[in-house]
């Protein structure tokens, strides 16, 4: 079977799973949408670009999708052809495509493709934004009305949780729904052999990795840091990150008296926040609103027990022995959590985490999933043909 996955969150970690998700069940042509071309492009195509490194990858460039502007539906046009040409390009390259297999509910150009090209295809939705929450916009009617008609024509659609397809449904959304685990490629979280040891520290380590938006509770987080540590002073706090929240709470985390226990450490390179998992004691994230968080299941998969809020997906994959999960906007309750923690900082299993985390999030895993469903989408469109 030959797909092609739609994508175009190159810095989004999820990317990647879903990509060698999708390797696990099909020969996978990969097309990134971008703004602008980096790669070398194809002859003959000034809208496609080739990677170097990758040669089933490529990047389209496509426009602007802000439906207030008066040319949106122009550009939308656009896209959707440049998408039409660039798959019938790959099909002559690579041999015929079985399905196309995209990514939010922004991808309304497959129902030109499918009706020109006579391709099936499926979606796998992710966005915050059904589920109502003030922090995320929710999709505008423009945008609801096209998702239905994307939706309704579409072999599948994949959430990652059953909380976003509850949203989604309240929205009135309708089509064929499966939920999958956003994979996790936890091949460069491989674990230190001295996962679960302290090396000896007096400090109680704990790190968020997140956007420093107000979705992500970082202000609640600091509330219930600053009660946590006021008469503990081993905890230790290390943020990584950025966004337009950063002032504000750099400022808060001075009023609350913790700036010197709270690092900012600003947007780190992957492996560096590989290291930082492997060298705290515990992920802690305070999520207003989410579905199901990457930076949740990557420390799993790198052996961290986890302190998040009972907000999307969380409560659908929590265990109890991996970590604590609490109400949102609950300053208290985060701040015993941490406490919980921070008094008893070996008594969880860091090999169990990671080992049960990677077993149940892996490509390979979602890739079981996707396999059958791209044999469904197929099999059902070659029937009704």
């Amino acid at each position: 079977m030959r797909v092609v996955m739609i994508v175009g969150y190159p810095e989004a970690p999820w990317e990647t799973g879903w990509v060698k998700a999708a390797g696990h069940a099909a020969e996978v042509v990969r097309l990134s949408a971008t703004g602008e071309l980096t790669w070398p492009q194809v002859e003959g195509a000034p809208y496609l670009a080739q990677d170097p490194d990758d040669p089933r990858h490529y990047q389209i460039k496509t426009f602007g999708r802000d439906p207030s502007r008066p040319n949106s539906p122009v550009a939308q046009a656009v896209t959707a052809r440049r998408y039409r040409r660039a798959i019938r390009y790959v099909a002559a390259k690579y041999g015929p495509i079985d399905l196309v297999h995209a990514h939010s509910y922004r991808a309304h150009y497959l129902v030109a493709v499918k009706r020109e090209l006579g391709i099936p295809y499926i979606v796998t939705e992710h966005h915050t934004a059904w589920q109502g929450h003030w922090t995320e916009p929710a999709p505008s009617p423009r945008d609801i009305r096209r998702a239905r008609e994307l939706y309704a024509e579409a072999a599948t659609v994949v959430t990652v949780c059953k909380s976003l397809l509850d949203g989604m449904s309240s929205h009135g959304i309708t089509g064929s729904f499966e939920i999958v685990r956003t994979p996790v490629d936890a091949s460069r979280l491989a674990l230190p052999d001295h996962c679960g040891g302290r090396d000896g520290r007096d400090t109680v380590e704990f790190v968020s990795v997140a956007r420093l938006v107000p979705a992500k509770g970082f202000d609640v987080l600091l509330d219930a840091f600053a009660a946590a540590s006021r008469n503990d002073p081993r905890l230790r706090l290390t943020i990584v990150g950025d966004g337009a929240e950063r002032s504000k709470l750099e400022g808060q985390a001075a009023r609350l008296r913790v700036a010197d226990v709270v690092t900012f450490a600003g947007r780190r390179p992957r492996a560096e926040i590989t290291r930082l998992l492997h060298t705290s004691d515990a992920f802690v994230l305070a999520s207003r609103a989410a579905n199901l968080t990457v930076a949740v299941l990557e420390a799993w998969c790198a052996g961290l027990p986890v302190i998040t809020t009972d907000v999307g997906g969380h409560a659908e994959v929590m265990e109890s022995h991996f970590g604590h999960l609490v109400p949102p906007e609950d300053t208290a309750a985060l701040a015993e959590a941490l406490r919980a923690i921070a008094d008893a900082p070996d008594s969880y299993d860091r090999p169990r985490i990671a080992t049960e985390a990677r077993k149940r999030f892996a490509p390979e895993a979602a890739g079981v999933e996707l396999d059958r469903i791209y044999r469904l989408a197929t099999a059902g469109d070659r029937a009704r043909s």
